[in-house]
């Protein structure tokens, strides 16, 4: 394809672009053809107010120069392109009297090339001459949908991004998501949160965040004033409303029910059947009241672990197994006012695992000391529970059987 236009170059251009990289140049001169090649790499785009090439003359056309840079070494000049293309003929060591044009050298005047840098759209940023500056805005409310319209506008930006550089799946769908930015303004530091687009990786996190609470012991308003200075935490009533859900979601699985130890107990041989009815002989006080000691159902806690026990890539027991359970327990003043009783178990399978006590299970806890007439009558709450576990064994929720045996462990 040939193009040539007196208007705008002296040169005939022989191109297929951008089909084709290569721009071919033709011009004659006191008879003479001359012929130049050009690889185009990369286009270029005009800014809104291009640069234009030095008159040599007053006739000589003036062509606005791109915003493109592709080099290993450059040269430049403030004066015009041509000083440029004579300076780099200098710094090659070509001849003295060589002499070089500028819009020819660097293809300026390639019509084709010129309109198509015309078509392109460059992106400009519109400003709201209406809106004052954030540094004038002295309300926070003015000040927070101020951040909330950047906010949006970051958002958008941010998923042209995404499709962009393909964080996508295999059918376009983005994979990856803006969760929060954090700004510095001034002395503060503001928080942007967007919509959640995972709610299920949300949960988790928090779920973390009130493990780590109870783990390390951090109340309430240790963890409001942690969150105070580190936005990006979770709110504290966040946190507290999941411990409670969670809470509901524990004593519905594994009941936790009271009694007195200044009472007689009598033989809770269906402790499990019916652990809310209060009007039977299964629980020793009821909910009106206030007891000093709590415990839970051993073949309640044993449904719950056992999947835990035998699932992952590791399982502790396989089919087949039997249990090794072991009951102990320890006295312990508390505070140095209080004294507690604990019963626990730990499942022997676990070998030295057992010597961490987030692997030690609570069954009882009660106030008081270590006595055998209390240890005697605190016993009848398990007792026939753990005859039928030990004659029977226990099927879990998949029908597998697991045959146990106990062991028991006293502190002299």
């Amino acid at each position: 394809m040939s193009e040539q236009s007196e208007n705008f170059s002296s040169r005939v251009f022989i191109h297929n672009y951008p089909t084709s990289s290569r721009v071919e140049a033709h011009y004659q001169s006191n008879g003479r053809l001359y012929s130049s090649y050009y690889n185009i790499i990369s286009l270029g785009t005009y800014p809104v107010n291009p640069k234009l090439t030095q008159r040599s003359r007053k006739d000589t056309r003036q062509y606005p120069i791109p915003d493109i840079n592709r080099s290993k070494w450059s040269v430049d000049s403030t004066k015009s392109s041509t000083a440029v293309a004579n300076a780099f003929l200098e710094k090659i060591k070509w001849k003295n009297s060589a002499k070089l044009s500028g819009p020819r050298l660097f293809g300026f005047d390639i019509e084709p090339l010129y309109n198509i840098r015309l078509q392109i759209v460059i992106p400009t940023t519109k400003v709201d001459k209406r809106k004052r500056p954030l540094e004038d805005i002295t309300s926070r409310s003015q000040q927070n949908k101020r951040f909330n319209s950047f906010g949006s506008d970051v958002q958008k930006a941010v998923n042209q991004l995404i499709v962009k550089h393909k964080l996508t799946n295999s059918s376009g769908q983005p994979i990856v998501y803006i969760r929060c930015i954090e700004l510095d303004y001034k002395e503060n530091q503001i928080y942007v949160k967007f919509k959640d687009s995972n709610p299920a990786t949300t949960q988790t996190r928090l779920d973390a965040v009130v493990r780590v609470c109870d783990e390390a012991l951090l109340c309430r308003d240790g963890y409001r004033h942690l969150a105070a200075v580190v936005p990006f935490l979770f709110r504290e009533y966040l946190v507290a409303d999941r411990r409670n859900e969670i809470n509901k979601l524990i004593n519905t699985q594994i009941p936790i029910e009271i009694f007195s130890i200044d009472r007689e107990i009598n033989d809770l041989s269906n402790i499990n059947d019916n652990l809310d009815d209060h009007t039977s002989d299964i629980l020793v006080i009821d909910h009106h009241e206030i007891g000093n000691g709590a415990f839970r159902s051993l073949l309640t806690l044993l449904n719950v672990l056992i999947p835990i026990w035998k699932s992952g890539e590791k399982p502790i027991i396989k089919l087949g197994d039997t249990l090794y359970i072991k009951l102990g327990g320890d006295g312990h003043n508390v505070g140095r006012k209080q004294n507690h009783v604990m019963i626990t178990f730990c499942l022997l399978n676990e070998e030295d695992e057992v010597l961490k006590p987030s692997h030690q299970f609570s069954i009882c806890l009660y106030i008081g000391k270590e006595k055998y007439e209390i240890l005697a009558n605190v016993g009848k709450i398990f007792a026939s529970q753990l005859a039928e576990l030990k004659n029977n064994g226990i099927i879990d929720n998949d029908g597998d059987y697991w045959p146990i045996e106990f062991y028991f462990s006293v502190s002299l």
